[in-house]
């Protein structure tokens, strides 16, 4: 048995590397899952927690206030 990497283009297979020596056989073509979208660092900040936000226009706009500077916790 021989694993051999490769890529679909949805029609044909194309291997990455010519297999010599193999006689003509049957083979299993397996499909890899494609990489998922890197996912978001939750931070905790504003940004994260609001990435899909959409404005309609209707509520007030956030206000990032910053850093807080004493003992104020927001």
């Amino acid at each position: 048995m021989v694993a051999v990497r490769g890529r679909f283009d949805g029609v044909t297979v194309m291997l990455d590397k010519a297999i010599r020596g193999v006689p003509e056989c049957d083979v299993i073509v397996t499909f890899l899952e494609p990489p998922l979208p890197a996912r978001a660092v939750d931070d905790g900040s504003l940004a994260y927690l609001f990435k899909d936000y959409i404005d309609d226009g209707i509520r007030e706009p956030l206000i990032d206030f910053g850093e807080a500077v004493g003992n104020e916790k927001w």
